[in-house]
């Protein structure tokens, strides 16, 4: 598999993938690795290990997603995959990690295009959403899937990233400031749409 993401691995790179969910998505997410594994990705099981209908994903989504920024702040390709009922929470919880870009997707065009336009590097999936080759289809669909590197997908990644790793409202509205500046600058510029 190519693939020329900023997250994902060069042709012959094992390719990790991170893995949480919820009790409703135990059973996909079992079936998951198992799959995930044969096709070659070396893959790390977040939890939980056993069902509990009254187990809390949080925990669970946010250890994956702590997993892939990991994983990226030591240049590793790596990308996670968090299921539950409808894959909602656990996409919220994935995204309060720094560095994550997690997508809820619900069919082929969403998977893709959190690869192609976000360069997205955690999906959602809703378990109860879909059939277990669905959901298999959609996790196999993103892991292949190449950011496209288009300048424009670029700077709005870039904007969402300044935004999160501002320290303080002062610093949040300096960089706001400095983007829309930049983005002045460059209004002559024709920029691809």
């Amino acid at each position: 598999m190519s693939n020329t993401s900023t997250n994902g691995p060069e042709a012959g790179t094992v390719y990790r993938v991170h893995i949480g969910t919820d009790h409703a998505g135990l059973e996909l997410s079992r079936t998951l690795q198992d799959e995930l594994t044969s096709l070659g990705f070396d893959v790390v099981d977040h939890g939980p290990k056993e069902y509990d209908a009254q187990d809390d994903y949080p925990a669970f989504c946010i250890n994956a997603a702590e997993g892939v920024a990991r994983d990226l702040s030591h240049n590793r390709p790596s990308l996670g995959i968090v299921i539950g009922g409808s894959g909602n929470g656990e996409q919220i919880a994935a995204n309060k990690v720094r560095g994550i870009r997690a997508a809820l997707v619900w069919n082929e065009s969403t998977a893709r295009l959190a690869r192609q336009h976000n360069d997205a590097n955690v999906i959602a999936i809703g378990a109860r959403e879909h059939t277990p080759e669905e959901c298999r289809r959609l996790a196999v669909l993103f892991l292949q899937e190449p950011f496209t590197e288009e300048s424009r997908h670029k700077r709005r990644i870039a904007q969402i990233a300044d935004y999160e790793t501002c320290l303080t409202p002062l610093a949040c509205e300096i960089t706001r400031r400095d983007a829309l500046a930049r983005m002045d600058r460059n209004a002559g510029i024709p920029q691809p749409v």
